[in-house]
């Protein structure tokens, strides 16, 4: 018997002798699914922030090195999860990364990182973890890690409760950030400035010139059949108005066509 064999024998013996517990396929299936979906809500996070002016006249024409930055930060995110012992998803669900040689050490920095740069084979690594009596990936076997339920961890409404007050703090960064990206916009700065010439609204923009509630719904098709949508008030929430423009995505240049202005008081509206 090799004495790898007889390591993982007698860590087999272990921990049926003791309370720990091997954490199990589906449990680990759910953690990496919780991590990629914290790891997409990021990379969007992150986008968002740093969306560039004009976005919108490049979205249809974006290459490799534009989409590289998003799918890019994703990756990265999955692989650098687990630097503390755990990632977010393992936390959430009460599971822990040990060595198979001793249950009570943590594996080092560079096997951490090193056992998940084996995610990018994740066809391969789900049939392995599936197969295996223990859960265990492939990147475990070679690594020499084992993932067991954290009899020290969180209770479980504490995990709940961080689960949720993350999401909320995903949810929130995209509301806070959410005018940010439409201001940004070409469409709704054309918008913006038919809007501060139109005759009827300079007076209303005079005494209140924030334009406030910014909606915007595009079309990024050149020429498209149905046009896109901007829609902002002016003025304060009871005598301003509800400026609606309808806008066209046209080519050579490549800018923003304004169609059509629609101003309706906010009191017709909610009526």
């Amino acid at each position: 018997m090799s004495s790898a064999t007889k390591t993982e024998t007698e860590n087999q013996q272990t921990l049926k002798g003791t309370r720990l517990q091997v954490s199990s396929t589906g449990k680990r299936l759910f953690a990496l699914l919780l991590d990629f979906i914290f790891a997409l809500l990021l990379a969007n996070t992150l986008v968002q922030i740093f969306r560039r002016e004009h976005w919108d006249l490049v979205m249809q024409s974006r290459g490799l090195a534009d989409l590289l930055p998003f799918y890019g930060g994703i990756v990265f995110v999955l692989i650098v999860k687990d630097v503390f012992g755990r990632s977010l998803g393992k936390l959430l669900l009460g599971m822990t990364i040990r060595k198979v040689d001793d249950f009570s050490r943590r594996p080092p920095l560079i096997v951490l990182l090193k056992r998940n740069l084996l995610l990018l084979l994740f066809p391969v690594e789900g049939v392995v973890l599936v197969r295996d009596a223990y859960a265990r990936r492939l990147a475990d076997k070679w690594w020499g890690t084992v993932v067991l339920d954290d009899q020290k961890g969180m209770r479980p409404i504490l995990r709940i409760l961080l689960g949720n007050i993350i999401l909320f703090g995903f949810f929130s960064a995209a509301i806070l950030f959410q005018r940010s990206g439409i201001e940004k916009t070409a469409a709704f700065q054309t918008a913006e400035q038919a809007i501060r010439v139109h005759s009827s609204l300079r007076l209303l923009l005079e005494q209140a010139p924030e334009i406030e509630e910014p909606e915007m719904h595009l079309d990024l098709r050149v020429n498209a059949e149905n046009p896109s949508l901007v829609r902002v008030r002016v003025g304060d929430e009871e005598t301003g108005k509800l400026v609606s423009v309808s806008l066209n995505l046209r080519e050579n240049p490549r800018g923003w066509e304004v169609l059509d202005i629609e101003i309706k008081p906010i009191s017709e509206v909610e009526d």
